[in-house]
């Protein structure tokens, strides 16, 4: 059941354009063990110029410490510029911005504070 729900959310994902699914699989056990999202927006105040989210970015705990979560976020991050992105984004936790700064996300002053309302 789990995998046919998991199997229409991505096909539902994919109809409605604008999101990217990036998966690391560990092929000799078929496994996925990371994964991570870009979601793509148009932004009408930059003449339709796409917008670019870094989001759900994970790796199953076991395979932690290999460069595994640089991997993905790099990958994605090349995607976006691939796909024509002028800027992309993330939210994180205050103990992963170091992280995100090696890979050449940076903080910017006056405009670091995610809001959110659910």
């Amino acid at each position: 059941m789990t995998v046919k729900l998991n199997a229409q959310r991505f096909t539902q994902m994919k109809q409605s354009g604008g999101y990217y699914v990036t998966v690391i699989e560990d092929t000799r056990v078929g496994r996925l063990i990371g994964a991570a999202t870009l979601t793509v927006e148009q932004k009408f105040i930059h003449n339709c110029s796409l917008r670019g989210r870094l989001e759900d970015v994970v790796v199953n705990d076991t395979y932690r410490g290999k460069q595994l979560g640089k991997l993905i976020v790099v990958t994605v991050s090349l995607l976006a510029q691939e796909v024509g992105c002028y800027k992309m984004s993330l939210d994180c936790k205050d103990k992963l911005i170091k992280f995100y700064e090696t890979l050449g996300y940076k903080m910017e002053a006056g405009n670091s504070n995610a809001m959110n309302m659910r």
